[in-house]
């Protein structure tokens, strides 16, 4: 009888032909042979589906490798040094863990060549209570990097992939479901004063005051404090209608790409950020002197801002 050291043997480093037999429905099995044994072994399982959501004092990992992946051979995935699970082409595979600071290892399987201890890359992460994470293997320089995907694009790439199966994960820990009622994304906005992020009638990064560079931060803070998970942050900079129509367009879009970057300063992984500019066109206060003055600046004080729309799932915290 085969135990499962010789079967893992078989399937990933021995130097025999394995034939991969493509069934007209799931699961899909290799055959492998080894001192003169045949083993049919099932490799891929069922196709990706949307995961419950797991227990607040846990968190769910999804990794996978889609088919444009060309690098050879299958990825092995380690978590926090202890071994996973091996994707080929196409494949997906999920685990659930404790919460906190991680480190997933990834190497491509060569063991012929390489010492099979040393992993390719090692990407750190935090992993957030009741939330899923996804991992997509990317070559980099013909080395598999594990890098942080937003959920909604993740599904999307994951849709026709199969999940994994065929190995027993030395680290998953049992999923506990969370049963309490179902988690709705939202939108929130949160308004940051132009006043406060720039000097006046600028948008450019050097004019950006340290008062701004500590609300942005604290807009942060607050972000990942309240939000379980963070799918994308849409900012829309507007300018007061003094001045000339185009200037005016043109420093609402750079003040929303300014906090941008001042955004991305900060480790967000699988956040999308966007960025759109509304000039003046939106005003919030209307009755302002048309004229430059410094009344009519003042006036104008509400109307130069930018907005910034949070979407994604909030915490739950118990009274």
């Amino acid at each position: 009888m085969l135990t499962e050291l010789s079967v893992w043997a078989a399937l990933c480093m021995l130097f025999v032909p394995m034939q991969v037999t493509a069934q007209p429905a799931h699961p899909v099995s290799v055959e492998a042979k080894h001192a003169g044994v045949t083993a049919h072994i099932d490799v891929l399982g069922q196709a990706f589906r949307v995961p419950a959501p797991v227990a607040r004092d846990q968190a769910r990992i999804i990794v996978y490798r889609t088919n444009e992946n060309k690098l050879p051979g299958a990825t092995s995935i380690f978590i926090d040094d202890r071994y996973h699970a091996s994707l080929v082409r196409g494949a997906w595979s999920a685990l659930c863990y404790r919460t906190g600071s991680i480190e997933i290892g990834a190497r491509q399987m060569d063991a012929a060549n390489r010492p099979k201890d040393l992993v390719d890359a090692i990407t750190v992460t935090r992993l957030e209570g009741g939330t899923t994470h996804y991992f997509k293997v990317q070559d980099i320089n013909g080395r598999p990097v594990l890098q942080p995907i937003p959920a909604t694009k993740a599904m999307q790439e994951n849709s026709a992939a199969l999940e994994q199966i065929h190995t027993i994960s030395r680290v998953a820990q049992e999923c506990r479901i969370d049963t309490s009622p179902q988690r709705q994304r939202v939108t929130e906005e949160i308004t940051l004063g132009a006043h406060t992020l720039f000097e006046f009638d600028r948008s450019d990064p050097a004019a950006m005051t340290e008062q701004g560079v500590r609300s942005i931060n604290d807009m942060v803070d607050k972000i990942l404090n309240n939000f379980a998970e963070v799918e994308h942050l849409h900012l829309v900079g507007h300018a007061d209608p003094l001045g000339k129509k185009d200037a005016n367009e043109l420093l609402g879009i750079n003040r929303a790409r300014t906090v941008k970057q001042f955004i991305e300063r900060r480790s967000l992984p699988g956040v999308r950020i966007t960025t759109e500019g509304r000039g003046d066109r939106e005003p919030i206060v209307t009755n302002c002197a048309p004229i430059d003055t410094p009344e009519s600046i003042r006036c104008n004080l509400p109307n130069r801002r930018v907005v910034v729309q949070v979407t994604g799932i909030k915490r739950t915290f118990n009274p």
